[in-house]
């Protein structure tokens, strides 16, 4: 388990994602008229079918590429298209919703698990790992990625969504990959 889970009242972290998504996050607020509504979703990982980062990883958990990515600690929190969809209409109509959260599951994993549930979900027994120093390289061109994206993450929770009631379909990520591959 993490030492650390973080919440939407957390610090952002450091480097391009969250420096990015912070200065997002103020132009959103300067622009927003005094009298509107506003909602920002800190979106995790979204798992959904026919493309993005999902397909890629699928491919090379398939190729038996799909072990542990650096130490494999890192936290992965991720969310599935259909809950990120369901939060995104309940933001938009949902008077009461208002300011920031956090679009994750409640169960955030660790790189070494996720990349295990990933195999398990295609069918691949094995895979070997990633060091660090490969995916500095290999990220850039394979999955067309910052490499500080699979090598660094938190665990992270929406404090707010959990106390609002809003219940997840694919609250585990083991529900979320059936889902998505067609095994149980």
């Amino acid at each position: 388990p993490p030492e650390v889970v973080c919440d939407e009242d957390a610090p952002f972290g450091y480097g391009l994602a969250p420096f990015v998504a912070r200065a997002w996050e103020e132009a959103f607020r300067e622009a927003l008229p005094d009298d509107t509504r506003g909602v920002v979703l800190r979106t995790s990982f979204v798992l959904g079918r026919g493309g993005g980062a999902m397909t890629k990883l699928a491919w090379l958990a398939r190729l038996g590429l799909g072990g542990a990515v650096g130490s494999g600690r890192q936290g992965m929190s991720w969310i599935h298209l259909t809950d990120m969809n369901r939060l995104f209409e309940r933001a938009l109509f949902d008077e009461s919703m208002r300011g920031d959260y956090i679009a994750t599951a409640p169960h955030p994993v660790s790189n070494r698990e996720f990349m295990r549930e990933l195999r398990r979900a295609v069918g691949m027994p094995l895979g070997l790992p990633a060091p660090a120093f490969l995916v500095r390289i290999a990220a850039p061109l394979i999955m067309r990625t910052d490499p500080e994206l699979a090598l660094y993450g938190r665990y992270v929770v929406s404090q707010r969504l959990r106390e609002e009631g809003f219940e997840f379909r694919f609250p585990t990520l083991r529900e979320a990959l059936a889902d998505l591959f067609g095994r149980r």
